[in-house]
């Protein structure tokens, strides 16, 4: 039974008046005729009793209303999809991202996405270090990435969600610690505690470029793989780190100080949301549109 059969069947079942059913499906009543006849030879059963007086349905009639009716209902489901699909609001797109310093991002972006296209599947992959995460962006492993980069290859996009800014974390009980701010030069000495980075890592090459104009290289670094382990070290007096803002207001850290760094070139860091330009399908421009109006 195909769908328009289907279709035709249930306006006549309510109907049980061939000039009505005609009418409602905007056909005349010599093609319904034909098409029921047509619907009841493939099925050999008799689905309407007719008279000159009245149309009724018989008893395999009654039963084909539910599995008609099932069938009108999955075409209809089917058309939808494609149709939600192609205006990206079915389908399935992944993100990755760094952990702490863009937990909020991540959350506000997936909140108003389940506001704007609930059917869509949003799959979130933290612990992607900013260049890990971009070279699964350029591999087309993950379709959309956030996070601190120096530069951009010219295979990807962007937009602006914010900023970040660099400050040094030490023990409490650092000396320096009371202060507020804290030239680098006076941190020559001491351990460091770092976070892995490629040449692309905006928070590691912001970590180069103050020890050198501070005129020294770091003595001890050890590399941790999260900015939790990162704290909890530092919280333990086993050395300083140069860490986010957005690390110090997301991750608990009761035995850390955080300071500002005493140098003019230690901007605000811009984070943003990449995605290959080449790779737009009507999913992606979902997220890309909700991501703009919401981050602006």
């Amino acid at each position: 039974m195909e769908v328009s059969e289907a279709h035709a069947f249930l306006v006549l079942a309510e109907e049980l008046h061939f000039g009505r059913a005609a009418e409602r499906l905007q056909m005349g009543q010599p093609p319904l005729s034909r098409l029921i006849q047509r619907l009841e030879r493939s099925l050999e059963a008799q689905l309407f009793k007719r008279t000159s007086r009245q149309v009724e349905l018989t008893v395999a009639g009654k039963t084909l209303i539910e599995p008609a009716r099932d069938l009108v209902a999955a075409s209809q489901r089917a058309v939808e999809a494609v149709k939600s699909t192609m205006t990206g609001q079915i389908g399935t797109v992944s993100l990755g991202f760094a952990g702490a310093s863009s937990n909020a991002e991540v959350a506000a972006l997936a909140r108003e996405l389940a506001i704007q296209a609930p059917r869509l599947r949003f799959e979130v992959q933290s612990s992607q270090f900013a260049d890990d995460s971009l070279k699964k962006v350029l591999d087309q492993s993950l379709d959309f990435a956030i996070g601190l980069w120096e530069f951009l290859p010219s295979e990807l996009d962007a937009l602006h969600l914010g900023h970040d800014e660099a400050l040094v974390a030490l023990p409490k009980n650092h000396p320096l610690a009371k202060h507020d701010s804290i030239q680098m030069a006076k941190l020559a000495h001491d351990p460091w505690i770092n976070l892995p980075g490629g040449y692309n890592s905006a928070l590691q090459n912001r970590f180069r470029q103050l020890t050198l104009n501070a005129g020294f290289v770091p003595r001890r670094q050890q590399t941790v793989p999260d900015s939790w382990t990162v704290m909890l070290l530092v919280g333990l007096g086993m050395g300083a780190s140069l860490t986010l803002a957005s690390v110090a207001s997301a991750v608990p850290a009761d035995d850390v100080k955080f300071l500002t760094v005493e140098d003019p070139s230690n901007k605000p860091m811009p984070l943003r949301l990449v995605w290959r330009r080449d790779a737009l399908n009507p999913v992606l421009q979902t997220v890309i549109d909700t991501a703009t109006d919401l981050f602006g």
